[in-house]
């Protein structure tokens, strides 16, 4: 059997985006839009039993109507073919108990082979290659995970070993390595034990909620999909994908790294003695690839080549990027620069400013630009 295990694909993230003229939607709604279409194209081109969607359709629990039929077109679309079964995130999630999630809307239409879980349950879901179990815990409200323990041992009874067992969840895993998502979240999040999943009638756990991919055990395998798109620079160097499992004997899986954005953070360390700044900022960006990225760029900067900056020129520089997060200076001060030379007390003004500007480590052609201003002031 094969199936397809994704999560937290963050509809409505639209930070680092701009304007897109021929929809006039943001650039950044679409780099989620098109990474979910990659992930509907891989679920039908590997001809997948089933797809698995661990939990957070959404940036928020009020997704704008864009937002809610982007997502729904592409659901449809794998259910045309292929059982679906999401479960629910905590950015799907009301903080009323009782009200409609965002997910909510595929259960009261009741679309055939969409299978959406709020509540820990036990689903046997109809596939082309047969039965499959799965067996699910949604995020949930803090005082719900009191009894989940117990709830879980006694689906897990459940289990028929004659087909695949998966378990499917949005939660925070003992141990595990967060990204982004805690800067994101709603509520205090709760801890599962891992050794509540680590049950061996289970050939397979489906995990959401935190960004970055990772494998927790191999017997049963739990692995978080992470994120298919990067949500912001605490994510730059994470790599994004979904997964795809086979389960036979045993359950193996191959990570698809996704189209999604990237992110790049370009940091300059200038020394004072630097004769072209600006040259030595350009030439570092030339070493990247900045294309069709998000970028930000960091100037580590002694206070007295501050002056020298053409900022106009380093902007110029980075036009291939997609969006430009931001061009941050960190100035470091240098100590006051001192002429200990005997008479210096008696040099006429122009004859010290020289001194100055050979002190700072000007080159001539900035010195004989500087001289010429500073005849004009004097003359006036």
């Amino acid at each position: 059997m094969k199936i397809l295990h994704f999560s937290d694909i963050h509809i409505g993230m639209e930070n680092y985006g701009k304007l897109d003229p021929q929809t006039g939607l943001s650039s950044r709604l679409l780099d989620f839009f098109q990474t979910f279409d990659f992930i509907v194209e891989t679920a039908i081109k590997e001809q997948v039993d089933a797809v698995l969607f661990a939990g957070d359709a959404y940036k928020t629990r009020d997704p704008n109507p864009t937002q809610q039929r982007g997502f729904g077109e592409r659901i449809r679309k794998i259910a045309k073919k292929i059982p679906v079964i999401l479960v629910v995130g905590n950015h799907d999630t009301s903080n009323a108990e009782g009200k409609a999630n965002t997910l909510d809307i595929y259960s009261a239409l009741e679309i055939d082979n969409v299978y959406v879980s709020r509540k820990i349950e036990y689903l046997k879901i109809p596939t082309k290659s047969g039965a499959l179990q799965v067996i699910t815990l949604p995020w949930l409200h803090k005082n719900d995970y009191k009894t989940a323990g117990e709830k879980l041992k006694l689906l897990y009874e459940k289990i028929d070993l004659s087909s695949p067992a998966i378990f499917l969840s949005h939660c925070e895993i003992e141990g595990a390595s967060f990204g982004s998502e805690k800067g994101m979240a709603i509520a205090n999040d709760v801890t599962i034990p891992l050794p509540l999943l680590q049950d061996k009638r289970l050939s397979y756990v489906a995990l959401g909620h935190l960004h970055k991919h990772q494998v927790l055990s191999k017997d049963p395998l739990i692995v978080y999909s992470g994120s298919p798109q990067r949500i912001d620079f605490g994510e730059e160097k994470e790599e994004k994908g979904i997964i795809l499992v086979e389960i036979g004997s045993i359950a193996n899986f191959r990570f698809i790294p996704t189209n999604a954005r990237k992110f790049l953070t370009i940091t300059v360390n200038l020394k004072s003695s630097d004769q072209n700044p600006t040259q030595t900022i350009v030439n570092e960006i030339l070493k990247n690839d900045i294309t069709e990225a998000v970028v930000r760029l960091i100037i580590n900067i002694p206070s007295d080549l501050e002056e020298n900056l053409e900022m106009a020129v380093i902007k110029k520089s980075l036009v291939g990027a997609h969006y430009i997060a931001g061009i941050s200076k960190n100035i470091n001060k240098t100590k006051r620069i001192i002429l200990e030379m005997q008479g210096v007390e008696s040099l006429k003004p122009y004859e010290a400013l020289k001194k100055y500007f050979q002190a700072k480590n000007f080159s001539n052609k900035k010195i004989h630009e500087l001289e010429n201003y500073a005849q004009n002031l004097l003359q006036e």
